[in-house]
């Protein structure tokens, strides 16, 4: 399986691959969306998601 581009475009967090009688779909755990596989190959997760999924650092103004 293909794991390289499989995250949520509105988060950033890992997807998880359904089937149902429909089709195909991922699933977002975080957003608790469904995105459609679509979605996931043609929209790059921006740079602001990957800015806010990384820990802050806290800076003390002593």
């Amino acid at each position: 399986m293909n794991r390289s581009n499989n995250n949520c475009p509105c988060c950033g967090n890992p997807l998880l691959r359904h089937a149902r009688q429909g089709g195909m779909y991922w699933f977002c755990t975080s957003c608790w969306q469904e995105v459609p596989i679509l979605a996931v190959s043609k929209l790059p997760v921006s740079e602001a998601v990957v800015q806010r999924s990384q820990p802050k650092q806290v800076v003390n103004a002593n």
